[in-house]
C-alpha cells in the first residue's frame, strides 16, 4: 500500500511519515516551496530517512532513524496522484479545499484516489464534494491520531499515539478501499455517520476558548501550560469549554443521534458498563495491536453517538470517567496535557472558522442557546481585527433537510 501526504511538512505530517515508515509502509510526501517546506524536504533527502522521536513509553519504543527506501519526499504533487492508493490531508481544515483544487489540477479526478482528511473538523466533505462531485469517496478523521510536535527539521516527536478515534466514511467505496483503510488504522472506530465527526470535533470546544480568554497571559508568555495554567487552573475557561460542549450534545440530540454526558441524558451507567468491559479484557494483555482490537470492538456503540469533552478523554487517552470531576479537574488529569502543550495560533484560526462557527451555526438552526460560542467568536474579532476568521462553512446554502440527513449518515454506499 502506497500512502500520499499533503502536507508532509507539518506536525501530523511528518508524524504519519515516519509512523508509516516504521511500519514498512511506502510513502509520498508533497510540500509546497515554502521556506519551512523546502526545509523539510531538503533535510530528508539529504539524510534519506527521517527520525522518529518519542518519549517514555509503555510500548518501549525509543527514538530511531527510518530510510525512505523506495519513498518520495519532495516537491511534485503529481507523484501522489500517479502513485497512491490513498491521499492523507495533513494540514489544517481551512486549507483543504485549495488542496483539493491542486489535486484535481494534477489529475486526482481521474483516478479517483480516495481522500483522506486529518482532521475533517465540522461540514468538511458537502464543500469538497462541490469540487470533487458528489459522493467522491472521503474519509473523515475525527482528531489526529498522534499528538505530535516537529522539533526539528530531521524529527517527527509523537509525545502520544491516541488510543481510538472515529473515522467516517463518505460517499462510494470499494469493500478493498474500506478493508485497506481498516489495515492503515487499526485503532480506528469506522462508521457511515458524518456526524461523529463533525459534532465529535473536540477541537472547538477545547481550543478557542481556552486560548481566548487566556489571551492577555499568551501575550506575555508564549509558553505557558495551554492545557494546565489555561484550563486546570482557569475555572471560568472550564465554564466556558462546558456549556459549548453541552451545545454540540444538543445537536446532536436534537438530529435523534444517541449522547453520552448530555445533561439530563447522560447515560453514565451505560458509559461506566462498557468501558468497565473493555478494561477488563484489556487487563494483562501487552500485545498493542490485540490491544487496538479489544478497544475498537469494545467501543463500536460509538460508532453512532456522541460523547461529550469527559467521555471523549476516557476512551481516547485512558483517563478513566469520575462523574464528581470538573472540566478543570480532567484535564489535569490528563497526562498528555502534563507536558510540551503551548498556545498555537491554529487554536484560533483553524478551530474558529471550520469548527465553532459551523457549529454555532447548527445550533442556531435548532433553537439551541449558542451565547458561549457567539461570546469566544467576538472576542476573536475584538483580538484580531485584522484577521479574516469567515470560512465557506456558514451551512447558509444547504438546507435543514440536507444538513440532518448529511450528517445522520445518508450519503455512503460500498461497491464492488
Amino acid at each position: 500500500m502506497v500512502i500520499g501526504l499533503d502536507t508532509v511538512s507539518s506536525q501530523s505530517g511528518r508524524a504519519y511519515c515516519a509512523d508509516f515508515l516504521s511500519r514498512g509502509y511506502t510513502v509520498f510526501g508533497f510540500s509546497h516551496k515554502s521556506v519551512r517546506g523546502k526545509e523539510f524536504v531538503n533535510t530528508i533527502n539529504d539524510l534519506e530517512g527521517i527520525f522518529l522521536d518519542r518519549p517514555q513509553n509503555s510500548n518501549g519504543e525509543r527514538k530511531a532513524f527510518f530510510n525512505l527506501m523506495e519513498s518520495y519526499v519532495g516537491h511534485d504533487l503529481k507523484k501522489l496522484v500517479e502513485n497512491c492508493d490513498f491521499i492523507i490531508l495533513s494540514e489544517p481544515s481551512n486549507y483543504f479545499a485549495d488542496s483539493v483544487d491542486e489535486l484535481i489540477a494534477v489529475g486526482i479526478l481521474e483516478k479517483r484516489i480516495p481522500i483522506i482528511l486529518s482532521p475533517s473538523r465540522t461540514f468538511a466533505v458537502p464543500y469538497l464534494w462541490k469540487k470533487l462531485g458528489d459522493f467522491y469517496p472521503i474519509a473523515a478523521i475525527s482528531t489526529c491520531p498522534y499528538s505530535c510536535k516537529a522539533p526539528r527539521p530531521d524529527t517527527a516527536y509523537i509525545k502520544r499515539r491516541k488510543r481510538n478515534f472515529t473515522v467516517s466514511l463518505e460517499g462510494k467505496f470499494t469493500l478493498v478501499q474500506v478493508a485497506k483503510l481498516g489495515e492503515l488504522f487499526p485503532q480506528a472506530l469506522f462508521n457511515r455517520i458524518p456526524a461523529t465527526t463533525s459534532l465529535g470535533n473536540i477541537g472547538a470546544v477545547l481550543h478557542p476558548a481556552t486560548y481566548l480568554l487566556n489571551y492577555e497571559t499568551i501575550v506575555k508568555d508564549k509558553n505557558i501550560s495551554f492545557y494546565m495554567t489555561g484550563i486546570a487552573n482557569n475555572k471560568n475557561v472550564g465554564e466556558t469549554i462546558e456549556q459549548i460542549d453541552q451545545m454540540r450534545l444538543l445537536i446532536a440530540d436534537r438530529i435523534g443521534l444517541k449522547t453520552f454526558g448530555l445533561i439530563g441524558k447522560d447515560r453514565e451507567n451505560e458509559w461506566q458498563e462498557i468501558m468497565d468491559n473493555v478494561r477488563k479484557k484489556e487487563h494483562g494483555i501487552s500485545d498493542k495491536n490485540l490491544l487496538r482490537k479489544i478497544r475498537r470492538d469494545g467501543l463500536e456503540i460509538l460508532n453512532n453517538s456522541i460523547p461529550s469533552l469527559y467521555h471523549w478523554l476516557d476512551y481516547t487517552y485512558g483517563v478513566t470517567r469520575n462523574t464528581s470531576d470538573s472540566i478543570c479537574e480532567v484535564i489535569r488529569r490528563t497526562p498528555t496535557y502534563q507536558r510540551n502543550s503551548v498556545p498555537q495560533d491554529r487554536y484560533v484560526f483553524e478551530d474558529i472558522p471550520t469548527g465553532l462557527i459551523p457549529l454555532r451555526n447548527l445550533a442556531d438552526r435548532l433553537g439551541i442557546n449558542h451565547d458561549a460560542a457567539d461570546k469566544i467568536i467576538n472576542m476573536c474579532k475584538q483580538y484580531f481585527p485584522q484577521r479574516d476568521i469567515s470560512c465557506d462553512r456558514t451551512l447558509r446554502e444547504y438546507s435543514d433537510e440536507y444538513i440532518f440527513n448529511y450528517l445522520r449518515g445518508d450519503f455512503f454506499d460500498i461497491r464492488e
